[in-house]
């Protein structure tokens, strides 16, 4: 009787143990989102204030709060693990509403050009990359693999400056979308024969065959959806269904993670997913309203996350331990999407100030090398220390690009 009494005791224990630890968690992820939200807010004041776009407030704002303790001895801020969860939520509601946002007729007139833009955007930063790490030392495949860092671009960066401008649906803000996406998965078919050869010691023709197969039919269905024909057909079968503002909204991020969780398992990432969902919905008439309702829940709690967290990665003490190495890195990483981007706008007949503009929205990295650093340091191509490298170079030149842009564009 009394080992039962123990038993029962010890049971209430157990139970009373669990509920304050989890309470205890719910209190940490509070705190954190509490801190990161404020710091959203004090960055978009800052930015309104000095006439800069409120991107730029969040990101240095994120990089303050991420550095702080620091520069105090007391070590870097941990945010609960569930904020980064909320920070991808709202980096698949940036490009769903940036797909919402493109029009699509106008890219249909300059694909050609987003393409020419997308392939010197790659070659140029490719070749900078590989000769300025065989130029430190490193070995060929570490030098493949810095090349391949810098070819992609962030779509979420540029997505929210080109909003923020108000120039997503115009003929430079398509081009600028349209090599983004371009951009982003001849990065993912280079990535793909890289970890090829590390794993196996040889390009894995088959799996890059397969990959390359389901990418293009995943592309291909998509272009299919977004002919007139069927949009037409689709809104005519959707025009019987009524919903009120709250279902659309569920409807429309249903789709977006579907279309997300496609592209990831192909191999493209979740991104490109979302983004091709928007730019499908936007072509009908029966989701006109869900721009309205994405900006507001994206942009008052999920996409300020994003910004704040990627700018708590800037790291300044792996900054400083690899200064060298990573800020020849950042000049090239520049200089090959400015060049070679702008270069590519010129080319097809676009202005030059509308080339620079190009070249400049191009510059952001925060996307596909976040993804390839965590490969790199899987696979043990790469040290922490270039990682870090890498990822100062991804900060700043998000960082950047949001008043550089601004800057061209308003003169």
């Amino acid at each position: 009787m009394k080992n039962e009494k123990i038993k029962k005791w010890g049971e209430k224990a157990d139970k009373h143990l669990i509920t304050s630890f989890q309470f205890q968690r719910l209190m940490e992820f509070i705190a954190s989102i509490i801190i990161v939200l404020a710091a959203a807010l004090v960055g978009r004041f800052l930015s309104k204030k000095l006439k800069q776009p409120v991107i730029l407030g969040e990101l240095v704002l994120g990089a303050i709060i991420g550095n702080i303790g620091l520069t105090m001895g007391e070590g870097a801020l941990v945010l609960d693990p569930a904020v980064n969860n909320i920070a991808d939520v709202g980096i698949l509601f940036l490009l769903l509403f940036a797909g919402l946002s493109l029009n699509l007729k106008e890219f249909r007139k300059i694909e050609k050009s987003s393409a020419l833009v997308a392939l010197l955007g790659v070659i140029l930063p490719f070749i900078l990359g590989y000769i300025t790490a065989m130029w430190f030392g490193f070995s060929h495949i570490i030098a493949l693999f810095v090349g391949t860092a810098l070819m992609a671009t962030s779509i979420g960066v540029k997505a929210e400056i080109l909003l923020e401008l108000r120039i997503m649906g115009t003929r430079l803000g398509s081009l600028i979308m349209g090599a983004a996406v371009i951009d982003d998965v001849i990065t993912m078919v280079i990535l793909t024969v890289l970890i090829s050869v590390v794993k196996t010691g040889y390009v894995e023709i088959g799996e890059i065959s397969i990959f390359l197969f389901l990418a293009l039919l995943f592309l291909l269905i998509a272009v299919l959806l977004t002919k007139e024909k069927i949009s037409s057909a689709l809104d005519k079968y959707l025009s019987k269904i009524k919903l009120g503002r709250e279902n659309l909204l569920i409807v429309g991020i249903v789709v977006a993670l579907l279309f997300s969780l496609v592209a990831e398992n192909i191999g493209l990432s979740i991104i490109i997913g979302a983004f091709i969902a928007g730019i499908i919905l936007g072509q009908l008439s029966f989701f006109r309203g869900l721009k309205d309702y994405v900006s507001l829940i994206g942009g008052t709690f999920f996409i300020p996350v994003f910004f704040v967290t990627v700018g708590m990665t800037f790291d300044l003490n792996a900054f400083l331990s690899m200064s060298g190495f990573a800020g020849v890195l950042l000049m090239v990483a520049i200089v090959g999407k400015l060049v070679g981007c702008g270069l590519g706008a010129k080319l097809t007949k676009f202005d030059n100030r509308e080339s620079i503009a190009a070249g400049v929205a191009m510059i952001p990295r925060a996307g596909v090398e976040l993804i390839l650093v965590k490969l790199g340091l899987d696979y043990e191509i790469i040290n922490t220390e270039i990682a870090s490298a890498i990822l100062i170079m991804v900060i700043i030149t998000t960082l950047i690009t949001p008043p550089a842009l601004a800057k061209v564009l308003r003169k």
